[in-house]
C-alpha cells in the first residue's frame, strides 16, 4: 500500500493564482492576456463561474490554421468544455492518470466548487520526472487495450493499489493486479 501521508498531492504541485477571461471576450484579447502573463492557457468564466479553458493549442488549431480573425471569434466558440477538474487533495498519480486517460495536458484544481489552481504535465515533470515518463510510455503503448492472453503476462505497478505485480490485467482501462481485480 502507498503511504498517503508522504504521497505528493495536487495541491503541492499546482499553479495557484488562476488567470481568467470572460466567455464573451475575443480570442485576440485572450491571447494578449496569455502573452502578457507568460502562460499557455486561461480559464474561461461566465458570471464568475469556470465554464471552459482555452490554450495556445486551441488558438493555433482553431483560429490560426483555419485563417479565422481572432478579433471576431469569441473565446466561448473555441474553448474546451466542460472543465476537467481535480481536488487539491488528490494524488499526483491520480492527476497524471486522469490526464493520460482524458488525453489532456492540464487539469483545473477545484475546491468547494471554486477554481483554485491548475496542474499541468510540466508541474508533474518538475516534481516527479520518472512518473511523467512512465505515464507517457504507458500511454504510447496503449497497454490497457492489450489482449493479455496474446501478450502473455504484463508486469508493472498496479494502478489501483500501487504494488508491483508480475501478472497485471486490464480492467476498466487500468492495469490491475490479481488482488485488486476482485
Amino acid at each position: 500500500m502507498r503511504d498517503t501521508d508522504t504521497e505528493l498531492r495536487v495541491g503541492d504541485a499546482m499553479t495557484r493564482g488562476v488567470i481568467c477571461v470572460e466567455a464573451g471576450d475575443s480570442v485576440f484579447s485572450a491571447a494578449q492576456v496569455m502573452e502578457k502573463n507568460d502562460i499557455s492557457s486561461v480559464i474561461v468564466t461566465r458570471k464568475g463561474e469556470g465554464v471552459g479553458i482555452i490554450t495556445e493549442r486551441d488558438i493555433l488549431g482553431k483560429i490560426v490554421t483555419k485563417s479565422k480573425d481572432p478579433k471576431k471569434v469569441k473565446v466561448s466558440e473555441i474553448m474546451t468544455k466542460p472543465l476537467i477538474t481535480i481536488k487539491p487533495s488528490a494524488s499526483i498519480d491520480d492527476a497524471a492518470r486522469l490526464m493520460r486517460d482524458r488525453d489532456i495536458r492540464r487539469l483545473v484544481v477545484e475546491e468547494k466548487g471554486k477554481v483554485i489552481g491548475v496542474i499541468s504535465e510540466f508541474d508533474i515533470v518538475r516534481i516527479e520526472p520518472a512518473l511523467h515518463l512512465l505515464v507517457r510510455e504507458h500511454s504510447r503503448w496503449n497497454i490497457s487495450d492489450v489482449d493479455v492472453d496474446e501478450a502473455g503476462s504484463v508486469t508493472g505497478i498496479c494502478e489501483v493499489c500501487g504494488n508491483y505485480s508480475d501478472d497485471l490485467k486490464p480492467v476498466s482501462g487500468r492495469m490491475t493486479c490479481e488482488d485488486c481485480v476482485e
